[in-house]
């Protein structure tokens, strides 16, 4: 059970955090060009990891490197308790995703109550309150049962790579906090993503001649067409009072040769969003019986679907699939979380289900480690060219973490 910290506690643990030196954390790693290299080749997340480890090191905590691709490496920081095991582990990541037209995307420039820069939502910010929480805990004279990890890993924008490796090495943890910006909200799962490539053949022939070609980009047209109005499955939370939906977004769509050529060859890249209970499977077989029936009413009519995205070489990722995930509210690491935010803000927290895909589907559904969402920073503020993450918030979740934290590894 999971009761409110009582206030000599709390004072003792909010004293040992320094306000002035989060803030500066954050603005150190967003700081560093840590893009993607799948997306960016160029960038580091090996620098991120390499600063994480420096200052978890001087505060005398447990360090380890993974190195999962060359100059990738997973870092694991441990604060230990009086027993081997973890308590808790924050899961966060070292990339970002590119600049995308952000002016000074690496400045860390704080202008009134907002640290500017890319990462600095998605999720430097949150990985800065989780590394100064733990340090914060390690400069009091609370004594842990168990120990309190930050895992810091790679290619989350990407193939996730990171995550999978911390899941294929059996990382134990009793719960698990994600980081990601949620506005200091409980999100108790995400939805999973199943990255589709249809693959449309036509004939070639010359434009002054469509007749004697098939136009594949034709084709895919109408399958568009279908495609936007169909409906998807949906799931009702109850302890959410809200109902949540699979989706599909048409991301890419290439094809044609030159303006004068019937296009032979067209590509569809969809981004289908998955609820609990569909899979990475179900998905891909709803298109393709979809493609079946075009098939089946037009002979020259030849598509392909497979799972494929463009930024995607890695045949493992292919392979498992990026499946949603839940973890009740009744949960201990929700309740500790809620227990937390509420001594902090002097309110009550608000609960959700995040639409976008996060790495807890490793930690739930592959480690079995009941994982829930709460970070800093406006989610709809991730990926943009005006990225900007308030102060206020960075300062009262690293408050909440180190709360939380002391609840569930003591």
């Amino acid at each position: 059970m999971i009761r409110d910290l009582d206030t000599s506690t709390v004072e003792h643990v909010v004293r040992a955090i320094d306000d002035d030196q989060v803030i500066r954390f954050a603005q150190e790693l967003v700081r560093i060009n840590s893009i993607n290299p799948n997306l960016a080749p160029g960038s580091s997340e090996e620098k991120v990891a390499g600063l994480i480890a420096e200052t978890c090191q001087k505060a005398g905590l447990q360090v380890s490197y993974r190195e999962v691709a060359p100059g990738r490496p997973n870092l694991v920081c441990v604060l230990p308790g009086k027993t081997p095991e973890i308590g808790l582990v924050f899961l966060g990541h070292t990339d970002t995703v590119p600049v995308l037209g952000m002016e000074n995307p690496h400045s860390g420039e704080i202008s009134g109550n907002y640290l500017w820069g890319r990462g600095s939502v998605d999720m430097k910010g949150g990985l800065a309150a989780a590394v100064q929480a733990t340090l914060a805990l390690a400069r009091t004279d609370v004594e842990l049962l168990k120990g309190v990890a930050v895992a810091a890993v790679i290619d989350e924008e990407s193939e996730h790579r990171g995550a999978y490796a911390l899941a294929q090495e059996g990382f134990e943890s009793d719960y698990c906090i994600v980081p990601e910006p949620s506005d200091n909200r409980i999100l108790l799962g995400c939805k999973g993503t199943a990255p589709i490539h249809i693959d449309f053949t036509g004939v070639l022939a010359h434009g002054s001649n469509p007749w004697l070609g098939v136009n594949a980009i034709e084709q895919a047209a109408k399958v568009v067409s279908v495609l936007s109005a169909m409906k998807f499955k949906e799931l009702e939370i109850p302890e959410l009072r809200t109902v949540i939906r699979g989706t599909m977004n048409i991301g890419v769509i290439q094809g044609g040769t030159q303006y004068n050529n019937v296009a032979d060859k067209c590509d569809l890249f969809l981004d289908r969003r998955m609820i609990p209970g569909e899979t990475q499977e179900s998905c891909l077989t709803e298109i393709r019986n979809l493609l079946d029936q075009f098939a089946a009413e037009d002979p020259q009519f030849k598509a392909e679907a497979r799972i494929s995205r463009p930024d995607w070489h890695w045949e493992p990722i292919k392979q498992r699939g990026l499946n949603p995930a839940y973890t009740p509210a009744t949960s201990l690491v929700a309740r500790a979380l809620e227990s937390a935010h509420r001594q902090v803000y002097d309110q009550q927290v608000s609960f959700g289900y995040t639409n976008g895909y996060l790495d807890m589907d490793f930690m739930v559904n592959s480690l079995k480690i009941p994982s829930i969402n709460y970070g800093p920073g406006e989610p709809g503020e991730a990926h943009t060219p005006h990225e900007r993450l308030r102060l206020d918030q960075l300062i009262a979740a690293t408050r909440v973490y180190a709360l939380a934290a002391l609840q569930l590894a003591s």
